[in-house]
Order: C-alpha cells, then structure tokens, then sequence
C-alpha cells in the first residue's frame, strides 16, 4: 500500500508520511502556519445532494441511495437540504439515481459559499470561478423554477467549461450562461430578456450608483457571445444599465488546494515536480495572490448596492484568506463581513487573525481535516452596503 494512501492513515505512519513531502511544500506549510498533520487524518466524508428539478416523488430515498451505492452509513447534512454525506470511498458513478442526474456530488465547502449567498427565486447570480459545475447545480436547486432568478458562470478553462456544459446539460439547468472569460476582466451584467416578467410582478427597481465603469447601454460592438446557454437567454441584449448588476457573486478564487487532502496526495502518483512547478513556485505565487484581489475587485464591480459577495478558496493559507480580505476592506468601505450561516452543527478552524489590530475579522470561517473533518476551506460573507 502506498505511504500516501487516502483509505487510511494512522498515527504511526505520520512521520513517514510528512518525509514523502517535498521540502518547499514543508517549507510553504510552516511559512503559512499550516499544521502538517492535517494531511495524516484518515479519509474524510464525501457528499451528495439530490438534485430537485425532479418531482420530489422520483428522487431517491436514502433506503434507495443505500441500495443503489451498497452503503449503509448514509447520513442526512443538518441545515443542508437533500444532503448526504458517504463514506470516502463510497462510488456514485454506477448508481442508477447519478446516471438519471437525480443526484450529484459536491464538496461540502462549496454548499457552505452558496448557502452563504442567501438565494432567493428572483436573483441574479454570478459564478467568477464556475467550473468544474458543482456550484451550478446547487444554485439553480435553491432558485428552483418558481422564479426568475438566472446563473452566469464564468471561467478561463475551455475543457472545464465544457464539464460545466455537460453538467449543465444533464442536471437540467435552464436559466444559466457559461462564458469562457477572464474572471478579472468579464463585464456582463445580468439579464435582461426576462425583465418583462420581471416588470409584471412589480419587482423592478432603480438603483442610483456609480457608472462609470459601465459602456453605453447602446453600444453593441462587443456583446460577448456565450459559450453555451440554453435557448431561453440565448437573445438576451446584454444590457448595460445600473439596474442589471447582479443581486449575488460567488468568487471560489484558484488558490493552492492546499487545503485538499485528496488533491495533494494525488502528487505523489503525478510527481510532486508537477506541483511543485503549478502552485509553489514564488513567481506562481505572487501572480496567484494578484489574481485573487483581482477576482474580488472585478467582482465587487458587478454586484449590487445591498448585494452579497461570497469569497472562499480551498486554501489553508493565510495569505489567499485572511490576507485577502483584510485588504479589501481597507480599500472597499462600503464592504461589511456578516455572519456565515448553517454552520451551527459543524466545528470550525481558528482563524489566524491575531495580527489584524484595525480590523474585525471574526465573522470569517476556516474548516480543516484536524478541526472539522472535512477539507480545508476558508470562507468570507460581504455585504455590499449602499451608499447614502
């Protein structure tokens, strides 16, 4: 059996376990205060979640997730609806309820962001960081049908946002765009196409904001045509007045997945060369570190006053967490951090916040294996407050 396992590790193998590392990952894990026995812990859950476009009557029971998946530690999510969690190694591909897409996996870090965002039927979601499409499906179950609330993802991966077209396809999500952009410089705002329906249940509203940075609404020349989107908003004008900003943003930033257990073990079957040269490599790191600040400029750029700005990675370190968003709200003063729901049932991490004297940082959230028996994950909550 491989030393690096992810069936099981116990403490007797922890030190030949953090020998098999590369000394710069040792080195990038004691620079960021990362406790290197996270990555000893024995393997954690994964989750489901059903997917609710079917009727409720055609979606499995967990006596029939048990029997399609021959498991019997199938445990409902508190606060998390129509989530399950598994055993790591439990397999859904073959099962009959994922090959009908009436359910999909998820990582539960990515439902903790969206259920942050507070979704309601009629909002305009945007995803900076869309693929591989987890984060898809799980919005467009809580927008449900009811109204007429729309995805955009974005992402700069033609391969990852094709996973994202199929997924799309296949979980019958209607009322989304995927564009092939850079998360830092994309400027479409929300749609408009179904603004008459909009009108007729009294929901439109003015917004009196700053619009500088937004193009004549009569200026067509660089409509961007999507990389794929369902017929419904296949015509949308790509309007670019104030009121189409977007009710709610997701920025689930690249990062170093330093927090994904599975993810670094799998290094030592692709060589640790690989990961050495994609995530720590110092030029890597800086232009990693400018690309997150620039995801959540570009972000906060396109949301609305009253708005909501979901900031999460799968990073452990300081530096693409709390780093990241103690600058931000230096440099944004209409930008609040509030409070992380549904996380009542579940531990959190600390928080490395000590050093930040001038700023409140409290409300922000980590999760680890040691902790939380999940993955690692950081998580921030921004209001965007209006301006009087």
């Amino acid at each position: 059996m491989s030393v690096l396992s992810d069936d099981y590790v116990d403490e007797e193998n922890s030190s030949q376990i953090l020998s098999c590392f590369p000394p710069p990952f040792l080195q990038f894990l004691e620079t960021n205060d990362i406790d290197p026995n996270i990555y000893t812990i024995k393997s954690l859950p994964r989750y489901i979640c059903l997917n609710t476009h079917f009727p409720s009557s055609q979606l499995p029971s967990p006596s029939d997730l048990s029997f399609q998946l021959s498991c019997t530690r199938i445990q409902k999510v508190p606060n998390f609806p129509h989530f399950f969690s598994l055993p790591s190694v439990t397999k859904i591909a073959n099962s009959s309820a994922y090959k009908q897409g009436k359910i999909f996996g998820i990582d539960l870090s990515s439902a903790i962001a969206i259920y942050s965002l507070d979704i309601h039927p009629n909002d305009h979601i945007l995803d900076l960081c869309c693929a591989p499409g987890a984060k898809l499906c799980l919005i467009s179950n809580i927008l449900d049908n009811v109204g007429i609330g729309t995805i955009t993802g974005v992402d700069i991966s033609k391969n990852r946002l094709s996973v994202c077209k199929n997924l799309c396809k296949k979980y019958k999500i209607t009322k989304v765009r995927l564009f092939l952009e850079d998360g830092t410089k994309f400027n479409v705002l929300a749609p408009s196409y179904l603004e008459p329906i909009k009108k007729m249940i009294g929901q439109l509203h003015e917004l009196h904001i700053n619009e500088n940075r937004l193009k004549n609404p009569e200026d067509k020349s660089d409509k961007i045509t999507p990389f794929w989107t369902p017929k419904i908003l296949r015509n949308d004008p790509q309007k670019r007045d104030s009121q189409y900003l977007y009710d709610k943003v997701i920025v689930d930033a690249e990062c170093t997945h330093d927090g994904s257990i599975s993810h670094i073990l799998k290094y030592e079957k692709y060589g640790w060369e690989t990961f050495e040269k994609n995530f720590l490599n110092p030029d890597r790191l800086n232009s990693l570190w400018d690309l997150q600040r620039n995801l959540l400029r570009n972000g906060w750029s396109l949301l609305k006053p009253d708005g909501i700005l979901v900031y999460s990675t799968c990073s452990l370190s300081k530096k693409q967490n709390e780093d990241v968003i103690e600058w931000f709200l230096a440099n944004y003063k209409n930008a609040r951090l509030e409070t992380i729901p549904n996380i009542a049932n579940l531990k959190t991490a600390p928080l490395k916040v000590n050093e930040y004297n001038n700023t409140d940082l409290f409300k922000l959230v980590r999760f680890d294996p040691i902790h939380s028996n999940t993955s690692g994950f950081f998580v921030a909550k921004i209001r965007k407050i209006k301006e009087t």
